[in-house]
């Protein structure tokens, strides 16, 4: 397919450019041509965009990595598709040869390639993807619930690290999307109770509306001593969805407990004292993008089991994009949506 297209290119320092660009030509035999319906603003394009970056990617690339779309061509070797399939995609090209990918790791690829950090990004109107990267969905599955399949599947690599029990307790640090899918999957595991900390309150209001059973502004209470009033002892597990507050989470974790780490913040290294994790007994365990969790994560979205269109509180075109940014910024947009068909 020949022709331009409109695409949102990374050019350093915050600039954010939306341009014509020419529609990519497929050049390996094992890729497809998306045409992309929708691409949800991460907190990592947030991070990209700040000033200065707090997540480091090289100008002149094209952002977005939460798609959905649909299959316009095909290359020779492509054998599980076809055209006007819907797909979506894990963003991070694995080379399948390395030392970690033959240890079933490849999400620790040597050779990894990120979609929309370091290759081809989703806020385009056209999109190149592997056939070993993509996923069929259903052609009733609505797009602004399958552009969740990307972060979903990254929180489910992290629930399947810490497999919380019914009954446990649970402190989960920021309430933006990642952290209101966290909430949601905990809720569906009958974890009690689940506390959340967000200094935004909007999406403290949206934590509520998700099932949090307490919810706290950190700005005005004392995390730590909140925690203690409501479970005597500390959490069971405390999850640092933000990328900076690995020390409150270990704050607030009980002796024996488990501290999951989540969110990256390049720009912030936290002061963190070893031996109140060594004389608490903490497990503390960091997980990283998805690993082999997309075949579920679509079927998560597809059977309809967790609630997650509430989330969703803008959908903008293309042309909007830095004011999604923005509202992701400020703590007014949850999951804000760039639906290509507006």
């Amino acid at each position: 397919m020949q022709g331009t297209m409109k695409a949102a290119f990374f050019e350093g320092n915050g600039v954010l450019e939306i341009r014509e660009t020419e529609i990519p030509v497929l050049d390996r035999e094992d890729e497809m041509l998306l045409k992309v319906e929708a691409c949800s603003i991460c907190g990592t394009d947030v991070h990209v965009l700040s000033v200065p970056p707090s997540y480091p990617m090289e100008p002149g690339n094209v952002l977005g990595h939460e798609l959905v779309g649909q299959v316009v061509k095909i290359g020779p070797a492509v054998k599980k598709f076809k055209i006007g399939d819907r797909v979506v995609v894990n963003p991070n090209e694995y080379c399948g040869k390395c030392r970690y990918c033959q240890a079933n790791l490849p999400n620790h690829c040597e050779n990894i390639v990120p979609m929309g950090l370091g290759g081809e990004g989703g806020f385009a109107e056209y999109i190149k993807a592997t056939e070993k990267m993509s996923y069929k969905i259903k052609k009733d599955l609505p797009t602004n619930l399958a552009v969740f399949a990307e972060p979903l599947a990254c929180v489910v690599n992290g629930m399947q690290k810490v497999r919380p029990n019914p009954g446990e307790s649970v402190l989960i640090i920021g309430a933006g999307p990642i952290g209101l899918i966290f909430l949601k999957l905990m809720k569906s595991c009958g974890v009690y109770p689940i506390i959340v900390s967000e200094p935004s309150a909007v999406r403290r209001e949206f934590a509520k509306k998700m099932g949090a059973d307490y919810v706290v502004d950190p700005m005005k209470e004392n995390l730590e001593e909140r925690v203690l009033e409501i479970t005597s002892v500390g959490v069971d597990l405390a999850a640092d969805v933000v990328g900076s507050q690995m020390s409150q989470a270990i704050s607030c974790a009980r002796r024996g407990g488990t501290v999951l780490l989540f969110g990256v913040n390049t720009s912030v290294h936290p002061a963190v004292s070893q031996s109140d994790i060594v004389q608490k007994e903490l497990r503390v365990q960091g997980t990283w993008l998805a690993n082999a969790t997309f075949p579920k994560a679509v079927a998560i979205l597809e059977a309809g089991k967790v609630e997650l269109e509430p989330l969703i509180t803008h959908v903008l075109p293309l042309e909007q994009l830095e004011q999604g940014v923005n509202y992701m910024r400020s703590g007014e947009g949850v999951e804000v949506i760039i639906d290509f068909s507006l």
